[in-house]
Order: structure tokens, then C-alpha cells, then sequence
């Protein structure tokens, strides 16, 4: 193989051209017939070998043109016309060997395929599926439709296929379309991953850092990840890159070093497309500016990157987290905030920080199963030891009864604490507890200048509620144009109420 590719290098010369054109059965063989050899050789290297092998040439010119205008009937290509299921040069061929124009109404041409034994067929019918699936196509019956993804893994896997080998050990990773086996998941990444994968490799280092199907090691995990790193694979790169961030910041084997963590974290957060990793990584970010840890200190970057991060997939944001009023989120189990508490976890003896956002999550059920009275003793340590978050939380926990029975005055005298040490969020708690006369005798005056200290804080909960002042006279002279100035502040950061504020007043956008 090392012969062949080599003297490809420069395939336009005269004296490579007769030596490939000498072994085309064999090159066309193996191009065709053999994944395991594109587990070797770069899409580049085998489009070129394909380009000077003159049996191929007009195979691409017609039978695969005519695959791709089969795959766009069935809308399997996106806008920019590539195939939505990424299949290998060799799986494009052995499927369009059987594609004629006739065909194109249906895929029964490709089922017919798959149970004649065609591995490629069996496993573009699987990837099809659970395309359909994840686009919601199949929402009635979705364990029906996996199993089927499942079968027709399973008989592409019989006849070696790697890429249906590897998406079958994903689904007992997840248990779809069967029970879940992590062992057995494990096992068919091990395979793989022996055999030069990279996607494999970085899967079987991911099974030893979780634990999952194997005994957990990260220094086995971060050797799976090097191997897949020395190929140069990006995402094997950057998996490590993401455990050297947390190892940094927890000093676990390291020496603790936050500007290392923050260095790496970031690293993760602009280059990595994995969608477990990206957004912890930039979630921690968020938490690094917001506290001054490893970079200069800016509360209002770091709410943002916060608040900006929180997806579907990640609903871990301000609201949630720093302002931690919204306790409406449901328990989330998906693989981001599973993987996002084991982390927290195990930086949970050596850091407050993992403290309390192993409290916030045992607290919400972000990752975890809820638990809120374990939570609470977690904030409470935590806010007597001095943090103005967990003392924040503490009264909100006080506030509205959440693990501890509500009491108001006990809420207010957490706020006033977290609220003198400059925390924005607590000197907005404090403000409305002044407000309302809620743990404190009511003073709209008191209210006004502690809503003022969390607005040029740049809090956007504080800017809304200065506004209202301002709109009212409450605590100060009313002004409407001042108003407007802070309810536009609060807007500006996406603040629902105040936007709807302006709007009432004709004043947004």
C-alpha cells in the first residue's frame, strides 16, 4: 500500500502514470472492494487514484452522477449539494453500481441491495433512517424505526463494514433499538480503534474516560485521543486538550494553574465542533471571565458567554445559573449535562467552584438525579465559607422553598450578604426584597439605589427594575427618559420584559 500511494504523489508525471495503469484490477479492486484500505489513505489520495484509473473514469462519469441524482430525489443532499450521509468513495461506488434512472421513485432497489449481501447498501439504508428519525420524520414509532437501524447495521457489520460497525456501537451506547451495552459498545470501538480509526479511537477513549463499558482511566483515554491526534485528527486533539483544562484547574496530576485551564478551555471553545465538549467548555469560559480566574476579570463577558451558550442540548444558563431564579428547568439526562456533572464531580474536593455547580445541578437535575436537601448543604457550607453565588442561592433556596422551609427574613439576610460583596445578582435580590417589603420593611428608596448599584453593574434584571423606578417615581423622581435608557439597557441583553416594556411604548426596536 505504501508503494502505491507513494508513487501517486505526483500523478501527473509520465513515469507514475504506466506504473499505476499497469495494476488497475488491482488498484480498482482494492478502491472498490476494500474499506479497510481508505482507513489508510486520505479522501484525497483515493480520489486521485481513482482520477488515473481508466476503468474508473467511466464509472464516475455516469453510474455515480447518476447515484447523486437519485440521492437528491430522495432530498438526501443538502443546499451545497453534498451528500448528507457521509459515505466513502468505495461505498458510493459499490451502491451505485446497481442505481439505474428507473429506480429513482423509491429505495427499493437499495433494500434489494442490502439483502443480497451489498455491506454498503445495508449501511446507507441504516445512516437513511436514522437521518429520517433524528428529523423527527418517525415521531410515532421511533423505537420501531431503530430497531430496523439496528438490523440493518447489523448485516453491513457481518461483512466488515467499519462505518456500520462503529454507528452499531453507538447505538448500545445509547440503547436504541436494544438495550444498552456498554461493554459490548466498548468492545466494537476497541476493534476499530485497533485498527487505525480515528472516530473510534476518539469513541474508545471517551468509554474510558466515563467508565463506560470499561474500568475508567484517563491516562488510557488520553492515549486513545493521542492515537487518533498522531493521524491528525483534530477532534482526538482537542478531547485531550479539554481533560488538560479541567486537570489544570482541579490540579489533579498538575500543578493548578487557572490561566492553563482558561487557555485550554478556550482552545476548545473556538476550535472544537463536538457538541459535549464545545459547549461545557465555553460554559466554563463564561464562569473563568465572570470571576477573574486565569484572565482579566469582566462580569459582564462572562454573563454573556453564559447566556449565549445555553441551547436545547446545554440549558445551563444565567437564569439557571447565575441569577438562579429559573428552577422551571426540567431534569436533563442528555450525554452534555451528564458529562458536565461527572466533571464537576470530580474537581468536588478541591475547588468551590465544582462545589457549587455540582449543588446547582443536583439542585436543578441538570446531569443528575435531583436532589435538592443535599443541594442546599452544599450552598449553605459553601455561602458560609464566604461565596457570594452559593450565598446568593442560599436565599434563594430560603426565598422559595426550595430544599429548606421558606422564610423571608433568612432570604434576605443570605442577599444582603452576597449583595455586599458587589455580586449584581444579589444586590438586585436585595433591591426587590426592599421593594415588596419581602424579609424587610418595605423602602422603594433603599430599593431604588440597590437596583441602581446592580444596573451599573451592567445586570440586566437590575437595569429593568431601575426603569421601573424611574417610570413610577418609585424611590426616585420619576423621569421618563431615564427610564427608557435603562429599560433599553436591560433590552439590549435580551431581556423579555423589558422588551415587551418598549414595545407597549412604541419604543422597540
Amino acid at each position: 500500500m505504501q508503494m502505491i500511494s507513494s508513487r501517486i504523489v505526483h500523478p501527473s508525471t509520465d513515469t507514475v502514470r504506466p506504473a499505476i495503469n499497469e495494476h488497475i484490477p488491482d488498484i480498482f479492486t482494492i478502491i472498490c472492494c476494500n474499506d479497510g484500505f481508505q482507513l489508510a489513505l486520505d479522501h484525497n489520495t483515493i480520489k486521485i487514484l481513482l482520477r488515473v484509473c481508466k476503468r474508473a473514469r467511466p464509472l464516475l462519469s455516469s453510474k455515480v452522477p447518476r447515484f447523486h441524482r437519485w440521492c437528491q430525489s430522495m432530498e438526501l443532499l443538502n443546499p451545497d449539494g453534498q451528500m448528507r450521509i457521509g459515505l466513502t468513495p468505495s461505498d458510493q461506488i459499490a451502491i451505485s453500481l446497481h442505481c439505474y434512472e428507473h429506480d429513482t421513485a423509491d429505495r427499493s432497489w437499495l433494500v434489494a441491495q442490502a439483502e443480497h449481501g451489498n455491506a454498503a447498501a445495508s449501511y446507507f439504508l441504516a445512516r437513511i433512517v436514522q437521518v429520517e428519525t433524528q428529523l423527527a420524520t418517525y415521531q410515532s414509532q421511533p423505537n420501531a424505526f431503530h430497531q430496523q437501524i439496528l438490523q440493518y447495521l447489523k448485516r453491513a457489520v457481518e461483512y466488515d463494514h467499519p462505518m456500520a460497525q462503529f454507528h452499531l456501537a453507538e447505538c448500545y451506547r445509547n440503547g436504541l433499538g436494544t438495550n444498552q451495552d456498554h461493554t459490548k459498545a466498548a468492545g466494537l470501538y476497541r476493534s476499530l480503534a485497533e485498527r487505525g480509526m480515528p472516530q473510534a479511537q476518539i469513541a474508545f477513549g471517551r468509554c474510558y474516560e466515563s467508565g463506560e463499558g470499561v474500568d475508567q482511566g484517563f491516562d488510557s483515554a488520553i492515549e486513545w485521543y493521542s492515537k487518533a491526534t498522531d493521524q491528525g485528527n483534530e477532534d482526538g486533539r482537542l478531547h485531550t486538550v479539554f481533560l488538560q483544562a479541567w486537570f489544570s484547574f482541579i490540579g489533579r496530576g498538575v500543578e493548578q494553574s487557572d490561566a492553563d485551564a482558561f487557555n485550554h478551555w478556550q482552545e476548545v471553545s473556538t476550535k472544537s465542533t463536538d457538541p459535549i465538549l464545545k459547549p461545557i467548555a465555553t460554559f466554563m469560559v463564561g464562569w473563568m471571565h465572570y470571576l477573574g480566574r486565569g484572565t482579566v476579570q469582566d462580569k459582564q463577558k462572562g454573563t454573556k458567554i453564559i447566556r449565549d451558550n445555553e441551547s436545547d442540548e446545554f440549558k445551563l444558563g444565567e437564569t439557571e445559573c447565575l441569577a438562579s431564579y429559573n428552577w422551571e428547568t426540567n431534569t436533563d439526562s442528555r450525554p452534555p449535562s451528564r458529562k458536565f456533572f461527572e466533571l464537576c464531580e470530580l474537581g468536588y474536593s478541591r475547588n468551590w467552584l465544582c462545589r457549587h455547580l455540582v449543588a446547582v445541578c443536583l439542585f436543578l437535575g441538570f446531569g443528575t438525579t435531583k436532589d435538592r436537601k443535599e443541594a442546599v448543604g452544599i450552598f449553605g457550607q459553601l455561602a458560609n465559607e464566604g461565596h457570594s453565588d452559593s450565598q446568593l442561592w442560599i436565599g434563594e433556596c430560603y426565598y422559595g422553598s426550595g430544599g429548606v422551609s421558606k422564610g423571608n427574613e433568612k432570604a434576605f439576610e443570605w442577599f444582603s450578604k452576597s449583595a455586599n460583596q458587589g455580586n449584581s445578582y444579589g444586590q438586585w435580590r436585595v433591591a426587590f426584597c426592599y421593594h415588596f417589603g419581602q424579609g424587610v420593611a418595605e423602602d422603594v428608596t433603599e430599593a431604588a439605589e440597590w437596583y441602581r448599584k446592580s444596573a451599573e453593574q451592567g445586570n440586566r434584571y437590575g437595569q429593568h427594575w431601575l426603569s421601573h423606578c424611574y417610570q413610577y417615581g418609585r424611590g426616585v423622581p420619576k423621569n421618563i427618559d431615564t427610564a427608557l435608557y435603562w429599560r433599553r439597557k436591560s433590552a439590549e441583553q435580551g431581556f423579555q420584559s423589558a422588551i415587551n416594556n418598549l414595545k407597549e411604548l412604541g419604543q422597540w426596536p
